[in-house]
């Protein structure tokens, strides 16, 4: 039994479901499978407010990591796991907030949110038209609402 639940963790790891430290989420919000442009995510800016940002740009999706431990390597580590996972889904930057947990049986838990950011303003062809029906979606679904 015990291999089995090894084994299990072991994969759920492995595909970013589950983290060391915390529990992971991703919630799409925007068009996904766009074209990566930052590698690994390791150079990816990172931004705490909307207004740093001085380029155009939309949220592909918002990512969580709670129950973090309020240590500051491990939000480190983590802030860099975002960033590599965000990369895979196509985003420019991130801006992550930062949450500190009441009444939890963790001493002082720890939630980071980060939305994914793309640039509008350096999309490939294949890109904006991804972005142009998923605005297209948005204006019929909301329109039936």
């Amino acid at each position: 039994m015990n291999k089995i639940l090894t084994a299990l963790f072991a994969a759920a790891f492995c595909c970013g479901c589950v983290s060391l430290a915390g529990s992971y989420s991703y919630i799409p919000i925007g068009p996904q499978d766009l074209t990566r442009t930052v590698g690994d995510g390791k150079k990816m800016p990172v931004f705490i407010t909307r207004e740093e940002i001085k380029r155009p740009w939309a949220a592909l999706g918002l990512m969580r990591v709670k129950n973090l431990p309020y240590k500051h390597d491990v939000i480190r580590q983590e802030t860099e796991r975002l960033k590599a996972e965000a990369a895979k889904k196509g985003a420019d930057a991130l801006i992550i907030n930062q949450y500190i947990e009441e009444n939890s049986h963790n001493a002082y838990p720890v939630t980071l949110a980060a939305y994914l950011v793309k640039y509008l303003d350096n999309l490939s062809d294949e890109d904006k038209i991804k972005v142009q029906e998923f605005a297209a979606a948005q204006i019929i679904e909301n329109e039936a609402k």
